[in-house]
């Protein structure tokens, strides 16, 4: 009966090592799926915080459209993101004091787990702040 299940034993043996070699597969991407996502979120708030910071300037400058972009680029420097490709559109400029100013963001993301699984195409990050002109200068 010994020597019989020891034969059983030794017949399974390399089944673990192909078990192995297909779970690996999956829970490796899976993790890069996971390390993906953390990313995405990740520059999601860099690029709200960078939002808001050109439209602080914006509620104190409406009239300065390049300084609104500058500042809006400078906040996302040093994060991950290229200041460059970061897209900001500003909506309601020159308003005058009391009427709101809208500063919007748009970054192309690129997944890193993308070019394995075939999907090449940036994740648009989009992300909009406004506020209200409080005072001309």
């Amino acid at each position: 009966m010994l020597a019989k299940w020891r034969k059983l034993g030794h017949e399974q043996r390399g089944a673990s090592l192909v078990e192995l070699a297909l779970v690996l597969m999956l829970l490796l991407l899976m993790v890069m799926g996971i390390v993906d996502l953390g990313r995405a979120f990740n520059d999601q708030i860099v690029l709200t915080n960078a939002c808001r910071e050109g439209a602080r300037y914006a509620s104190r400058f409406p009239a300065d459209s390049a300084g609104i972009i500058e500042v809006t680029r400078r906040a996302a420097e040093g994060n991950g993101i290229d200041p460059d490709a970061i897209e900001v559109t500003i909506t309601g400029l020159g308003a005058s004091e009391g009427q709101p100013i809208r500063v919007t963001t748009a970054y192309d993301f690129q997944m890193s787990l993308g070019g394995l699984v075939g999907i090449n195409t940036p994740i648009v990050l989009r992300t909009h702040t406004e506020m209200v002109v409080f005072g001309l200068d």
